[in-house]
């Protein structure tokens, strides 16, 4: 396949790697005129999570760039992983710029597929990775899980659908299809946003990995975020997920320490984040959202100067996760 990934950030960058070792062609879309000062080599130091015993490899990923969308020279798909905040700006660009090809928004959202729509009509679908790291310098420090998320609006061909989940499982993925991908979204946004907030109350993420306290105040803290995503409509329950967020948080704390001590590629996501303007603008976006909505957030409202002490405390890697 032809593939287009929009930018060399964290995502596009582990899957557009993963996909032209695939055999696939593969350009990135870099801003117009920043071709010739883009990373021209990317040394990929990626903790690979696809097997039962992950493997570290290292990869140097040369990746083939342009600055430009030609709509008589479609791609057979465009990889789109942006931050969340960055999406309708970049949707002119698709709609003009992408001709006939097929389109796979590949990140979180807190808003409503309705800008898209407007905009690109039946022509995407979304997925969400299970996936990340950080950037230093031109070292992309990551790992990549076993699977992905997908879904698409009412009404998208179903052949569409199963040509992008093949893509996905041939490369040794596995593929979980979201009957109602919005709400999927937003739960796990509202979840990242309490664990977020949490972790950056606790001053680093390994001091809240170690620390069953200060998970289970994220346990309350998410609560909350989830109580956000109910006053909008949308059931938290209903997504298997957030089911466990209910449970006596001290029981779920445990849990999930447990659980990051086991698994190395999820802590390693945790920790390589270093795009701490995203993280910042998760928590206030739910946190907005809940006021505006007047919405008890008793344990998610105080952490908001813990949040903006820690976004500020050090300046974000701005190239690690943008288009």
């Amino acid at each position: 396949m032809d593939i287009a990934v929009i930018g060399t950030g964290v995502i596009g960058t582990i899957y557009g790697q993963l996909l032209a070792a695939a055999g696939h062609e593969v350009v990135h879309i870099v801003r117009p005129g920043s071709a010739q000062t883009a990373r021209r080599v990317i040394q990929v130091d990626l903790l690979d999570a696809r097997s039962e015993s992950p493997v570290e490899v290292k990869t140097a990923y040369h990746p083939n760039l342009t600055d430009r969308l030609d709509p008589q020279q479609p791609f057979d798909l465009i990889l789109v992983s942006v931050r969340h905040y960055q999406l309708e700006s970049l949707l002119p660009t698709l709609a003009s710029g992408a001709g006939e090809s097929e389109i796979l928004f590949f990140n979180g959202l807190w808003t409503s597929f309705d800008p898209v729509n407007e905009m690109l009509k039946d022509r995407y679908l979304w997925g969400y990775p299970v996936a990340g790291g950080g950037f230093e310098g031109d070292v992309l420090h990551a790992a990549l899980l076993h699977d992905v998320q997908l879904g698409a609006p009412a009404g998208t061909d179903p052949q569409r659908l199963g040509r992008v989940r093949s893509l996905f499982e041939q490369l040794g993925l596995e593929v979980e299809l979201q009957q109602d991908m919005l709400a999927w979204l937003w739960v796990h946004f509202a979840i990242e946003a309490g664990v977020i907030a949490s972790a950056m109350k606790a001053g680093s993420v390994p001091a809240f990995l170690d620390s069953v306290d200060a998970i289970s105040g994220a346990v309350l803290a998410v609560r909350d975020a989830l109580a956000v995503v109910a006053s909008r409509g949308v059931e938290p329950a209903s997504v298997p997920d957030a089911q466990m967020f209910y449970a006596p948080e001290q029981a779920v704390a445990q849990g999930i320490q447990q659980l990051y001590k086991v698994d190395r590629a999820a802590r390693r996501i945790m920790e390589r984040h270093t795009g701490r303007e995203e993280l910042r603008r998760i928590y206030l976006d739910v946190l907005q959202t809940g006021r505006e909505l007047e919405v008890e957030m008793p344990v998610l409202a105080p952490l908001a100067p813990f949040v903006e002490n820690f976004a500020a405390s050090s300046v974000d890697d701005v190239e690690g996760a943008e288009a």
